[in-house]
C-alpha cells in the first residue's frame, strides 16, 4: 500500500513510519483536547498500515474563559468566576483482517467552580465511545488526489455525567457526557505528501431521549468536523502540527421547561508539536483555544493544554 511516499531503502522506510506516528499522536491530542466539557470527543483515532495496536494516553487541563450565549453576546469572567476541568483520557485502537478496526476513548474528569462565595469540585468519568473502522478506499498506487477513505460506525455509551441530572456545581463543571446512549457514523480522509499530511475527519452522532429523575430529555444530534495538518520538520524527529475543529450539538426538548434547550456551537483551534521517542514510543503537547475563530452559540468557550503519549505495537 502507497501513502504518497515511496521507501527505497532503511531510512526512508523509518521516515514513513515516523511520520505516520506524528500522524496518530497529532490527531488523537485534538480529540482529547476537545473531549473535556460534557461532549463527546471531536474526533477518533483511525490508524495506518501496519499499526496493530496503539495505546494513547492523555492529560488535559481547560480553563474556560467565559460564556457565549445563544445570540452571540459573549462574556468573559474577569475574575469573578472560575471553572477549569483536568481530563486523564485513555484512547484504545487496533486493527484486524488487513482494512479493519476497532477503537475505543474514555476519561476521568475532575471539574473545579468557584466564585465570590463557593468553591465546589467533582470527579466523575466521561461517556465512552466505541467504534468500528473500515478503510474503503485503499491507495494502493499513488495519487495526487485521491485520499485513502475510512467509514466508521460508532456507539456513544452512557457513562458520563449529564446536565440535566442533579449537579452541585455551577457553570456545568460537573457535567462530563451526555450520559444518553447515541448511534453514529463517521468519515475520514487522509493523505500524505511526504512530509505534510492531511486528514479530515466527520462525525455525526444521533442521541436518544433518556429521562433523568423527572426531567425528559428529547433525541438530538451530536456532530463534529476536524481538520488536521502535520508537518515533519526532519529534525530529531519532531513535527509541528495545526488543525480546526467545529462541533454542534442540535436543538432538543426539555419536559421541565416550556421550549428547547438552544443549539450549541463552537469552534476549536488547535497547535501542537509531536515527538519520536522510538519506534515504539511518541509523545506531543498541544493547545486548543475555543475562542479564536467561528460563531459560537450557547456555551462556555475553553482554552486546553494537552500533553500525550502513545504506545505503538507494529
Amino acid at each position: 500500500m502507497d501513502y504518497g511516499f515511496k521507501p527505497r531503502n532503511c531510512g526512508s522506510a523509518v521516515m514513513g513510519r515516523i511520520l505516520l506516528i506524528f500522524i496518530l499522536v497529532g490527531f488523537s491530542a485534538s480529540s482529547f483536547a476537545s473531549s473535556c466539557c460534557g461532549q463527546s470527543p471531536s474526533s477518533f483515532t483511525v490508524l495506518s498500515l501496519e499499526q496493530s495496536f496503539v495505546l494513547t494516553s492523555a492529560y488535559t487541563y481547560a480553563d474556560s474563559v467565559g460564556r457565549v450565549y445563544d445570540n452571540g453576546d459573549f462574556r468573559v469572567w474577569n475574575g469573578d468566576k472560575h471553572r477549569d476541568v483536568k481530563s486523564l483520557s485513555l484512547n484504545l485502537s487496533g486493527s484486524f483482517l488487513s482494512r479493519h478496526q476497532w477503537f475505543a476513548a474514555m476519561s476521568f474528569l475532575e471539574g473545579e467552580y468557584s466564585d465570590s462565595s463557593i468553591s465546589q469540585s467533582s470527579k466523575n468519568l466521561s461517556d465512552t465511545l466505541l467504534g468500528y473502522t473500515f478503510e474503503a478506499l485503499p491507495e494502493y498506487r499513488f495519487s495526487y488526489w485521491k485520499p485513502v477513505v475510512y467509514l466508521s460506525a460508532l456507539i456513544n455509551v452512557p457513562t458520563g455525567k449529564s446536565t440535566y441530572e442533579t449537579l452541585d456545581l455551577g457553570e456545568g463543571a460537573g457535567v462530563t457526557g451526555h450520559n444518553q446512549w447515541g448511534l453514529g457514523v463517521g468519515m475520514t480522509l487522509k493523505k500524505v505528501y511526504f512530509p505534510l499530511s492531511l486528514t479530515l475527519q466527520m462525525k455525526s452522532l444521533r442521541i436518544f431521549p433518556e429521562t433523568f429523575g423527572s426531567v425528559r430529555v428529547s433525541g438530538f444530534y451530536d456532530n463534529s468536523i476536524a481538520l488536521l495538518g502535520n508537518y515533519s520538520l526532519g529534525i530529531q524527529d519532531l513535527s509541528i502540527n495545526g488543525g480546526v475543529t467545529t462541533s454542534q450539538t442540535t436543538e432538543k426538548e426539555i419536559s421541565t421547561t416550556a421550549g428547547s434547550s438552544g443549539k450549541i456551537e463552537k469552534t476549536a483551534v488547535l497547535f501542537g508539536i509531536q515527538k519520536v521517542f522510538t519506534d515504539d514510543w511518541s509523545g506531543g503537547l498541544n493547545y486548543s483555544d475555543e475562542t479564536l475563530l467561528g460563531d459560537s452559540k450557547n456555551t462556555l468557550l475553553n482554552r486546553s493544554y494537552t500533553l500525550s503519549f502513545s504506545r505503538t505495537y507494529f
